[in-house]
């Protein structure tokens, strides 16, 4: 960079930078990685100054290089440190909310807005006042560390590594994981491995979040203020009266018991990604045990097998509609699926399994006290309570919510179709709190009235034949939402490169 071009760039830089991490943070990003971003595209204008400070001004590129820098972005940033709470702006698709920010905050021109956002600034919107404001008090309340131009210019852009390189990575791998495997124990596995009985403890650090319930996402699992370094998880229960404790299916196929702490326990195997249950004040989880194909009922406390039992085969073409295995515990009772039906089991009572359970409708979906639900057509369910008639209304599977008061369905096939909540008393609709555009790719109960989402953008899923670049999305939400009032408020962004995240049931 020539003399005059390096003045002109560190002169932007003293005066714009500022701004431009406060921006990026009120547009969700956290300060820190806000920053980080920020000096990215900074770094890239500093590349083409000479054209920029010749042009009618670098502004409007600056900020293109900034948003390209965002939409690009890999890093699984949430690990690091909170987002900024914007009760406001976090209920704006991300067009929008780019727009309110470009207009309130970066003092770009309303043809310069548009050209970048895609959306007209509305001043005739009555929203848009208190939005503005909003956007303009968190940019004032993100501290900036401030960073000579010098240190911004010299970053080096990303290099991309050839294709062929790549492959040779990858076979290079697999010979030194085959290696690695001929090297292990006389089971095959080396010391360490999932193969092992005993597993260490996970990595925990702090983490500032409000979600009600634990959940995992990008290789972390939380519970509470505490995020374990815990990759795979496939499913997740929370237990205990203040869900400070959990048990996770993983990749794997371990079953195994976390808390807080980081402290781990394997419980068994199972399939990976196979349905778990929990009953919280006891403490107990089942599930179907891999290799045997049993119905297991465990003592998280201390992995005491409680009782197994035998599921009779499914026959051709009777797969139940929520699958074979338990569906719910519900104190020292398990409801569960297989090939002759639903059925109760006390495995207290019945450890081996030896007696006979009573068929149900093999088209039960979920029990909570007094309140079933069944699948009582392709597109229909069921509910019978304790307070009125039994009453059908649309749906594919469903989950009730603690007591059975409400119940939680989709009007279509598939993990993506439209939700839906019913007032399971009179059959009315209750709200569910995903807007239009939006999909919810996860729903569950986290308490008696509220359900929590994973929340995204519509656009981010990919449709039948069609691939889409998730890393260029902006990330899935968790929001949760209460039934009475459609009240909703949204906890944290995760990033959508790293797969989507996993409730807890």
């Amino acid at each position: 960079m020539r003399a005059v071009d390096e003045q002109d760039f560190a002169a932007y830089v003293a005066a714009r930078r500022t701004a431009l991490v406060q921006a990026v943070a009120v547009l969700g990003s956290p300060p820190g990685h806000a920053a980080a971003l920020t000096d990215r595209a900074l770094a890239r204008a500093g590349r083409e100054w000479h054209d920029l400070r010749e042009g009618p001004g670098p502004d409007l590129e600056v900020w293109r290089l900034v948003l390209e820098e965002r939409a690009r972005d890999r890093t699984p940033w949430w690990r690091q440190e909170p987002t900024p709470l914007a009760p406001l702006l976090d209920r704006l698709e991300p067009d929008r909310r780019t727009c309110v920010v470009l207009s309130a905050v970066a003092g770009l021109a309303d043809e310069e807005v548009a050209a970048l956002s895609g959306c007209w600034p509305s001043p005739g919107d009555p929203a848009t006042p208190a939005l503005e404001q909003e956007a303009r008090e968190l940019a004032a309340g993100v501290e900036v560390v401030g960073r000579p131009a010098a240190d911004i210019a010299a970053q080096r852009p990303a290099r991309r590594v050839p294709r062929g390189l790549v492959a040779l990575l990858a076979v290079l791998a697999v010979l030194v994981a085959v290696g690695t495997w001929r090297a292990g124990g006389p089971d095959g596995a080396p010391d360490g491995a999932p193969g092992d009985e005993a597993l260490g403890p996970a990595q925990v650090r702090e983490l500032v979040t409000s979600v009600p319930l634990p959940w995992s996402a990008a290789g972390d699992l939380v519970i509470g203020d505490r995020a374990l370094r815990v990759p795979g998880v496939r499913r997740l229960v929370g237990l205990g009266s203040r869900l400070d404790v959990v048990v996770y299916g993983d990749s794997e196929g371990r079953v195994v018991r976390a808390e807080a702490t980081g402290e781990r326990l394997l419980l068994g195997r199972s399939a990976p990604g196979a349905t778990l249950v929990g009953e919280r004040e006891r403490g107990w989880v089942a599930w179907v045990e891999a290799p045997s194909g049993d119905l297991v009922v465990v003592d998280t406390a201390d992995g005491a097998e409680l009782g197994r039992r035998p599921l009779v085969p499914l026959g051709p073409g009777d797969e139940p509609p929520a699958g074979v295995g338990p569906l719910s515990l519900e104190g020292p009772t398990l409801h569960y699926v297989d090939g002759a039906g639903s059925h109760e089991w006390r495995p207290l009572d019945d450890p081996s399994g030896e007696q006979v359970p009573a068929a149900g409708p093999a088209t039960l979906l979920d029990v909570d006290g007094l309140t079933s639900v069944v699948q009582s057509s392709p597109t229909a369910i069921t509910f019978d309570g304790p307070f009125g008639p039994a009453v059908t209304r649309r749906g594919v599977g469903a989950h009730l919510s603690p007591g059975g008061g409400y119940v939680l369905t989709r009007v279509g096939p598939g993990g993506t179709a439209p939700v839906r909540v019913y007032d399971t008393d009179d059959g009315r609709r209750r709200p569910a709190g995903v807007r239009g555009g939006e999909v919810a790719l996860d729903a569950v109960f986290s308490t008696t009235g509220a359900i929590t989402y994973v929340v995204g953008d519509g656009t981010q899923v990919p449709g039948a034949g069609e691939f889409r670049r998730l890393s260029e999305a902006r990330g899935w939400l968790l929001r949760t939402c209460f039934t009475g009032s459609g009240s909703c408020t949204d906890h944290v962004r995760v990033s959508s490169a790293d797969g989507e995240p996993v409730l807890a049931r």
